[in-house]
This record gives structure tokens, sequence and C-alpha cells, in this order.
């Protein structure tokens, strides 16, 4: 690499909540650490939904793009992106927070193999993800467009098709061109990383829902879903770093309930009690230790204490 090469962490938002305190953990960790390798950093929100409640000057140094012709979704938004004028743009999801920077730039120079595509810092199973993933765009661009995009192959035998999440058709490709995904396993990224999942998809959930069939329906339908309690349980967590540290509820719905906009804790903790399957309760037990454990640390990294709920006796 030849020259200070340009770099542009993006994201994907809809709840400026949580976009905050995103973007407070990238500017202060990833961005300072890559500019120490050095390398050119700029960090871009895409404003999924609710972008007058985004307000600039809670997102200083940053700048916004949002759904519109050019980039209908934020599906787009991930294309969109690798055809800007940058040389690496590193993808992070809204719920991922790097709590030690100097790792995830240390892993920078895997790219003097000009044979490395991508870095992904966070698996999904243990395949490379796009949880925290950062691209040579010269490698992705290579590719037919759309690029990034998730998709369903055989959907005439549905539901036994496989649904492709953004960037697997991706590194498909690029294996076959002979480029690869440096793909950190989830024990090295264990002690950097905090992540939690799904915060923003059940929140979108409950508003969807809710404006379709119901709130009722809405809440039968998480009530048996390890996934989607889980989910709750990280915004409950979420919620308390967001108080301690801007002042505010975090995850509001329209009536400006805190947590209204997931699962309350009175709502998420009646769904809890109600589970009588043991396998689903292990799992989310393990799960919300996990989570704990995370805001925590991310506490821990802010210079604060926080009092955080606990959801199941052990986890």
């Amino acid at each position: 690499m030849n020259g200070i090469p340009r770099l542009l962490i993006a994201s994907p938002h809809r709840y400026p909540d949580l976009a905050r305190l995103w973007h407070r953990v990238v500017m202060r960790e990833l961005v300072p650490a890559f500019a120490r390798l050095p390398v050119q950093v700029e960090v871009n929100i895409f404003r999924d939904a609710n972008v007058e409640q985004f307000r600039q000057e809670w997102f200083p140094g940053t700048w916004f793009s949002e759904s519109g012709s050019k980039i209908p979704d934020f599906m787009e938004f991930y294309d969109a992106a690798l055809k800007l004028d940058f040389e690496f743009v590193f993808f992070l999801d809204a719920d991922t927070f790097f709590l030690n920077a100097d790792w995830a730039a240390a892993q920078f120079d895997a790219f003097r193999d000009p044979r490395v595509a991508a870095i992904s810092y966070v698996p999904r199973k243990g395949r490379a993800a796009s949880f925290a993933l950062l691209c040579r765009v010269a490698s992705y661009r290579s590719l037919p467009e759309p690029v990034l995009a998730c998709s369903y192959e055989f959907p005439e035998i549905w539901p036994k098709g496989v649904n492709l999440q953004v960037g697997d058709a991706a590194a498909r490709e690029l294996a076959a061109q002979g480029d690869r995904i440096v793909n950190l396993s989830a024990d090295d990224a264990e002690p950097h990383v905090a992540h939690f999942r799904s915060t923003t998809g059940i929140r979108a959930g409950r508003e969807q829902v809710t404006r379709a069939v119901g709130e009722a329906v809405f809440l039968e339908t998480v009530a048996n879903d390890r996934a989607s309690l889980a989910a709750a349980y990280d915004n409950v967590l979420l919620g308390c770093l967001h108080e301690k540290l801007f002042g505010e509820p975090f995850a509001c719905n329209a009536a400006g309930v805190p947590l209204g906009g997931s699962l309350t804790w009175t709502e998420l903790t009646g769904a809890v009690s109600a589970m009588r399957d043991e396998k689903l309760l292990g799992e989310l037990r393990v799960r919300a230790r996990q989570s704990r454990e995370n805001i925590l640390r991310m506490a821990g990294r802010e210079g604060v204490a926080i009092d955080v709920p606990t959801l199941l006796a052990g986890g």
C-alpha cells in the first residue's frame, strides 16, 4: 500500500439513541486508533428512518446519508458506500462496539497481502460476517452488482432455501477468484468487542407489526422467541448506559414510554416467567450473561458505574 489510505467507517442506523452510543465509541476508540497507523478516517451514518431526530450536534465529526432515489434503503447503502472515494470501507453494525481499537487497527496489517479482500472481526456461526467487516474496496468492486445484498438461493424449494446475509455471496465469489477474507474467531474478538444482536430488529419489528395487526399480536409473537427476548434484554442494558451517559431514556415508543419501543422490563420479565422450555431458558441465560458482561465492560471504558437488572438467575 502506497501513500496514506482513506478509510470510511460506515453504519446504517434507524434510531438516534443507539446511534449516539455507537458514535461515542467509534470516535473515542476506532477513529484515533486507525489514524495512528496512519489512515485517513471519515465516519458516515446512514439514517434509515427518523431522519429528523438525528441532531447534528450529537454526532460531531460525522456526516449523514439517508434513504432516497439513489439509496432506497439500508441494503442499498452497503453497495453505495463501496462506490465512494475510499480505499477501504469498514461496515460496523449499530450494536457492535470496539473496546480495544488498537487490536482492531493492528489487524489492518493483513492488507499488505494483496489477496486479502476483507477482515471480518465478528463471525456468524464461525463464518465471516458483516457485523464488523473491513473491506478493501477494489476487491469488492471487481464483483458484479449488487455486491453485498442479502438474497435467497433456491427459492423454488422454500422454506429450504439458503438465506444469504449481507456479504455472504460476495465472500464466496471472492474466494472463487483467489481472494480471501481474514476471519477472526469469536474467541479472538471476545476480549476486544462488545457485540449485541438484533437490538434494532426488535424495535423495528414492534413498530411494523403493531401498525399492521396490533400490539397484542407482536407480544404474542415474541413471547417464546429466545432471540427476540435476548434482543429486548440487550436494549434494557444499552438503555442503562444510555441514560447514565446522556440523561435520557432509551427506546421510547410514540407515547414516550422508556423501552416501550422494544419490550419494557415488565413485558420482558412477564414473557420470560411464562417460558417452560428449559432448553430455551438455558440459551437465554447464557446470552443474558454475555450481554451483562459486555455492557459492564462498556461502562468501565466510560469510567462510570451502572446498575443493570438480572434477567434470569445465573444469567
